[in-house]
């Protein structure tokens, strides 16, 4: 069984989906209370697999593959809760933190997504006290004919005292809590919604779990892209608030009882919108922003960064050709955790008109130890104040000066004594940016690495001392003595420790 950590597992279900998509309606949570899972505070997250970034006003709570992590101390020190789960979504609704866990499973040689339980805690608890909840549409349901029910997306929305959760839901559609995750319902667009972008209204429609009958649904209504959700957020400015989901089949905006849709004829450059944010103007002014994709099998569409500063009846274009999965907004900026890097763009008013421009990539380089965070699997990001936080999958950095200088916490697992292991193998030098040797080093002093090619010709060397310790690490850039990529193929490599113990591996490169 693979981990399952974050959205990016989900990208390559939409190509196998077919008509046993089922949309389940209903769904009452047992609200139970979890254990304790409070471990001993460390220097970083539980696990350098990192998913959603919350911030609570006080604390920042990151969801991993081994766990939440939260820290209170700008990262100096954290507290690890529920171990051993990885998880889909996270959020902070008013004063309560809300996590979805999830996993890979494997089903006749495919892996599927698959949720596993909704926990809450209260944020301010001391000791944290975890519940857990079970709704229909997040969890997976084992006698139908699919396993991918889970939860990608949370926000939660006040309506004058009453407080929604709404949930973005994978196979499960888009659903809603007015009691905190004990009862669910769920939202369906009438059936004009599947051919036109006309506004309509909502309607709230419940199917019980007799599996003929939610069969029956979905061969009845189609378009069952609408029902894959990946994203969901609130414009808390309007009156009412407007939701905005992100679906297989574009964007649907809802406030109030009434709906609205944005497609590539909106301006989109692509139907499946993987993740939405709101970022709200010193002006009263709100910008929509999408990561927008193409659906496979539909021809003219492209994966872009679409933005809207008209509550999605129009899209404009930022990038083009770059996929991406979270957004975060301070520091006069807009900050993108994209699939090949990090980037930023600044955002201004100028009279009337909202300006974008300066869009770049940001190279996040530990300022104290030169350490290179690899730049090809940004996941979230999340600002607090001056301080941008960037989460992946080599692990979480965080710049407490809006992106100048930066702090990576990364731990790599320690091999075994007088063992090494590289990664990531196969290593491109283009898409990853930088390749790790690991290693245990039995006594401070200077230690060499040298790698070889197939025919053990001496590609690259490189020296540098390093304290007595374990998990210690080479970077390198994948440039040869020459500064020059050397061509594809197997690679062999020798670390030389201080104490004359040779430590031998090899990897893969690919360009």
């Amino acid at each position: 069984m693979k981990i399952f950590v974050n959205k990016k597992a989900g990208t390559s279900i939409l190509s196998l989906i077919v008509l046993s998509t089922i949309f389940i309606m209903s769904g009452v949570g047992n609200c139970v209370p979890n254990r304790m899972t409070t471990s001993m505070q460390s220097g970083a997250p539980a696990s350098n697999s990192i998913g959603d970034i919350v911030f609570d006003g006080n604390c920042i709570w990151v969801a991993t593959g081994d766990g939440i992590s939260r820290t209170c101390d700008g990262g100096q020190n954290w507290e690890h809760f529920l171990r051993g789960k990885s998880f889909s979504a996270m959020c902070f609704a008013y004063g309560k933190i809300f996590a979805e866990a999830a996993y890979d499973t494997e089903i006749a040689g495919t892996s599927y997504p698959v949720g596993e339980k909704l926990y809450w805690t209260d944020a301010d608890d001391e000791p944290v006290q975890w519940y857990e909840l079970a709704p229909w549409q997040m969890c997976l349901v084992p006698d139908l004919s699919f396993s991918a029910m889970l939860s990608y997306d949370l926000v939660a929305v006040a309506y004058d005292g009453d407080t929604a959760l709404w949930s973005a839901n994978w196979y499960g559609g888009l659903s809603r809590s007015f009691d905190w995750g004990e009862n669910w319902e769920n939202i369906l667009w009438s059936d004009t919604s599947y051919n036109v972008a006309d506004s309509g209204t909502i309607v709230d429609t419940t199917i019980y779990e007799d599996r003929d009958s939610i069969l029956a649904f979905v061969l009845e209504n189609g378009d069952y892209h609408s029902r894959l959700l990946y994203a969901v957020v609130a414009d808390t400015s309007a009156e009412p608030p407007i939701v905005y989901c992100g679906t297989a089949s574009g964007i649907f905006a809802i406030q109030d009882t009434v709906w609205w849709r944005s497609r590539t004829n909106q301006g989109l450059t692509g139907n499946w919108c993987v993740a939405l944010a709101v970022q709200y103007l010193t002006s009263g002014k709100t910008i929509v922003w999408a990561a927008s994709r193409a659906v496979p099998d539909e021809s003219g569409q492209i994966d872009a960064i679409c933005y809207s500063t008209d509550n999605g009846a129009s899209w404009d274009t930022l990038a083009t050709y770059i996929m991406c999965w979270n957004f975060a907004f301070g520091c006069d900026a807009a900050f993108f955790a994209c699939e090949d890097g990090f980037y930023t763009a600044d955002v201004r008013e100028e009279g009337d008109s909202v300006v974008i421009d300066d869009f770049e990539e940001i190279d996040i380089v530990d300022s104290e130890s030169g350490f290179r965070l690899p730049l090809d699997e940004m996941i979230s990001a999340c600002v607090v104040g001056d301080t941008v936080w960037a989460g992946s999958d080599f692990g979480l950095a965080f710049s407490p000066d809006c992106g100048e200088n930066w702090k990576i916490l990364f731990t790599p697992q320690s091999p075994e004594w007088e063992k090494t292991y590289a990664f990531p193998s196969p290593f491109s030098p283009f898409n990853h940016g930088a390749m790790f040797f690991v290693f245990n080093n039995p006594e401070q002093g200077e230690v060499e690495l040298k790698i070889f090619d197939f025919a053990l010709d001496e590609v690259f060397s490189q020296k540098n001392f390093f304290y007595a310790g374990t998990g210690m690490m080479f970077q390198w850039n994948g440039r040869d003595n020459d500064g020059e990529y050397p061509a594809n193929g197997i690679y062999h490599y020798r670390i030389a420790l201080p104490d004359g113990t040779k430590l031998f591996g090899k990897f893969a490169l690919l360009k």
